[in-house]
């Protein structure tokens, strides 16, 4: 995010200068942390992150309609997409291992498209290789989670303690 991207008419242009540039920056960031979590807590905190993330760009692609009108509601449906994988509330593993899928993979195609173009820096580069990194680990979490044996849990009782 903070590496020079693309050539620009004044010089290099780094992506945090350019807000619609920021969404598959940010996403990787979410993952990393929700990779790195150990609690229960954290990984709630990185599903709301991802949550406010996918609001962001839902937010942000409603005004860049008004400026370019076909990246706006590319970026809205994508924004969509992304926050429907994890849902609005309560959401499995497998979910946010598909919404690392999914972002991974449309991070490749962003980041692709900038390398295959004539202005592309450094950055692209590196940040294409993250992306693919993401892909790669996001399809090694799926396949674990298909092959981990469901956990079961013991049927609830509830009783009642009287007061003596």
């Amino acid at each position: 995010m903070f590496l020079p991207a693309i050539r620009g008419c004044h010089g290099p242009v780094m992506p945090y200068e350019v807000p619609p540039f920021l969404p598959p920056y940010l996403y990787g960031l979410v993952f990393a942390l929700l990779a790195a979590a150990r609690s229960p807590r954290m990984i709630a905190a990185g599903v709301l992150a991802l949550r406010a993330l996918g609001a962001l760009v839902v937010a942000g692609s409603v005004v860049l309609v008004v400026v370019a009108p076909p990246l706006g509601v590319a970026e809205l449906l994508v924004g969509a997409f992304l926050l429907a994988i994890v849902g609005i509330a309560g959401t499995t593993e497998s979910r946010i291992a598909a919404s690392c899928l999914v972002a991974g993979a449309l991070g490749v195609i962003w980041f692709a498209a900038w390398a295959l173009s004539g202005e592309a820096l450094a950055g692209v580069y590196l940040s294409l290789a993250g992306a693919l990194g993401l892909v790669a680990g996001a399809i090694a979490w799926l396949r674990e989670l298909a092959v981990r044996p469901p956990v079961e849990l013991p049927a609830a009782v509830a009783t009642v303690r009287r007061r003596r």
